[in-house]
């Protein structure tokens, strides 16, 4: 597997460890607060936006380096 693949394969567990820690973290705000599960809904939101915004900074960031050629040490 190259270099690639092992990025794209941490932003997978990226993702998970993402939405799992802000639905704790929003379930402890919620019940600190006593909502019923606005935090933990609104903060998996955030959290998976800006998943999604670093996505696409590193899918751009690899288009570009293929453009100019530079692969990187590893590939």
């Amino acid at each position: 597997m190259n270099n690639k693949g092992i990025v794209f394969l941490g932003i997978g567990f990226e993702l998970v460890a993402m939405c799992v820690g802000g639905y704790y973290l929003g379930d402890y705000i919620d019940n600190y607060y006593g909502w019923k599960a606005f935090a933990s809904t609104y903060l998996v939101l955030a959290l998976m936006l800006s998943w999604f915004l670093h996505l696409f900074y590193l899918l751009r960031k690899f288009e570009k380096d293929a453009e100019t050629g530079n692969e990187g040490p590893n590939s």
